[in-house]
């Protein structure tokens, strides 16, 4: 790659990221143009009400492509991909044994898996299980919340541990150390023996100062879902199906009420603008902005082969680029600034002016203009030192000229 074809490449990077111009814009007028699906002279709430419908329809492809159909509740259901060993618990567990069957997961390397929320509140649960993080330290074991493998598993009363391979699972439930239900799972199926010796050292390390650096054996296949009985003791599971919280929510949720805030937020929004604090010039200013970039480090090229840009190098994109537009830049709730803008469509042609809003309303100053309008962005405001409305940006050689105008 040659130094000439680097630089225009840098050169264009940097030109798209210190012109880039109104990412959001509204027009309306015999010069809009309309992207698929929308057209050029739809009313705010029209476009919202259309951003809608194509959201809800998405959702519900990605929701009939993704989601299976659930299983009745305590029912096993066919397994999605869910390898491994899990720890089934229960808020219902008195957060003293709670604590030691998190830890004892943790040195298994089981996930720790709930049905629902304490209290079907998502703000407690996450207290709560940060402050069970906080006691375990180190030992605080992966944590999850999901019914779906409650169901899928038929797991009713806790805690249940469950070693999961290909669809398949053995599983045992009883208030017991987890070194007694290993054992338990080991003599139903004696393909989890090596599972059990190896915890069996592993709890011994830990009394000793510390975990072997033995892996983890390999789950073995296994076949069918399949419960080993016991006459241990068990708690109920306290919580709610998370899932079937979640759309009872939904199936009360207002949605006609939700639609009306949404469209009166979105058309609020619009007429507001970007409202950025750019106050209105009491005197008539000119300056430059140097736009001159320069690179502190290497900037690689896609496979980090080669240096695209080395670092040191100061790149100008107008040293190389002649700008077509003056940038005009108003309040659109001001009648003045508004008009201002006409006059500089007037004077140098519309196609030769850009309009850009600090604040006001998208829509209506798009009519009024019978122009696209883009709303300026916080980091243009940064980087071109805008403070005061209305402003002109133009090419004055290799520097941006901020002229502001006393109305």
């Amino acid at each position: 790659m040659s130094w000439r074809h680097n630089k225009t490449r840098a050169l264009a990077l940097t030109l798209g990221t210190v012109m880039a111009i109104g990412s959001l814009s509204w027009a309306e007028g015999p010069a809009s143009s309309s992207g698929e699906g929308f057209t050029s002279n739809a009313s705010p709430t029209e476009a919202a009400d259309k951003i809608r419908r194509y959201a809800q329809e998405l959702r519900h492809k990605q929701l009939t492509k993704a989601t299976p159909t659930p299983a009745l509740p305590g029912t096993p259901g066919p397994m999605t991909k869910r390898d491994g060993i899990f720890y089934f618990v229960s808020w219902s567990i008195p957060d003293k044994l709670l604590k030691g069957y998190m830890r004892d997961a943790y040195r298994l390397g089981a996930t720790v898996v709930f049905r629902g929320m304490v209290d079907d509140n998502m703000r407690k649960t996450i207290d709560r299980t940060k402050a069970l993080a906080l006691e375990l330290q180190k030992e605080a074991p992966h944590t999850t919340i999901d019914p779906v493998i409650f169901r899928q598993l038929g797991v009713t009363t806790v805690p249940t541990l469950a070693v999961v391979k290909d669809q398949a699972a053995v599983l045992v439930t009883g208030a017991a150390s987890l070194e007694l239900l290993l054992n338990l799972l080991s003599r139903a199926d004696g393909r989890l023996l090596p599972l059990q010796t190896w915890y069996e050292g592993q709890r011994r390390s830990w009394q000793m100062g510390g975990p072997v650096q033995e892996p983890r054996p390999v789950i073995p296949k296994l076949t069918g879902i399949r419960s080993v009985a016991t006459d241990l003791s068990r708690y109920p599971i306290q919580e709610n199906d998370m899932e079937q919280v979640i759309k009872e929510k939904i199936r009360q949720v207002d949605w006609p009420k939700v639609r009306q805030e949404l469209n009166q937020r979105v058309v609020e929004r619009l007429h507001a603008g970007p409202n950025l604090p750019l106050t209105p010039a009491v005197e008539a200013r000119v300056f430059t902005v140097d736009i001159t970039q320069r690179y502190d480090h290497d900037v690689l090229n896609q496979d980090g082969t080669a240096a695209v840009i080395k670092a040191g190098t100061e790149i100008n994109p107008l040293a190389h680029v002649t700008l077509r537009h003056r940038y005009v830049i108003i309040d659109g709730g001001d009648p003045q600034q508004v008009a201002f803008a006409q006059r500089m469509m007037k004077q140098y042609g519309p196609l030769a002016v850009k309009v850009w809003l600090s604040a006001g309303d998208v829509a209506a100053v798009a009519k009024q203009l019978q122009r696209r309008v883009y709303w300026v962005q916080p980091e243009m405001v940064t980087k071109f030192h805008l403070a005061h409305v209305p402003s002109v940006i133009s090419q004055n050689g290799p520097v941006l000229k901020i002229e502001e105008v006393a109305l």
